[in-house]
């Protein structure tokens, strides 16, 4: 079997995000794989995507431009945090949407020959209100998904 080219990386841009992100890089090296990380934003349930947000000094600009700029500066300040002793074609993106449906959607269209993602073990009454977005990906995806158990850095 042949190791892969093309490993996507969804991170929440949480705790153990960075950890992930490295070990998807360690894994990608030896194969000349590219890594693509991932981080999908949802919108709030009760509060509509195209809601202007505006204070004293700001121009008016929508809750989802606001939150896309916002999630893609956290993750390029994630990125610039990580392993980069040997060189990974590397690239980055921020996609609107809830979470397993976009990993899933991503993983397909791009044709990803792996998914490294972390998760945080949450268990009872959590993980019934929060689900699980690993357990979606795990459950549904065509590729093979490396799961990490991520904890506070």
């Amino acid at each position: 079997m042949a190791g892969p080219s093309r490993i996507l990386v969804p991170v929440d841009l949480k705790d153990g995000s960075r950890s992930v992100v490295d070990y998807a890089l360690q894994l990608a090296r030896p194969f000349g794989a590219t890594v693509d990380v991932l981080h999908a934003w949802e919108p709030p349930q009760y509060v509509a995507p195209d809601l202007l947000v505006a204070s004293p000094g700001w121009d008016a600009t929508s809750l989802e431009a606001m939150a896309r700029d916002t999630a893609g500066k956290e993750l390029e300040a994630l990125l610039r945090k990580v392993d980069g002793t040997a060189p990974v074609a590397l690239s980055h993106r921020v996609v609107i949407g809830e979470a397993g449906n976009v990993v899933l959607e991503e993983a397909e269209r791009g044709k990803y020959d792996l998914i490294v993602m972390g998760t945080h073990q949450r268990k009872g009454l959590t993980r019934m209100l929060l689900g699980s977005v690993a357990q979606k990906v795990v459950g549904r995806a065509a590729c093979p998904v490396l799961t990490l158990h991520v904890s506070p850095e």
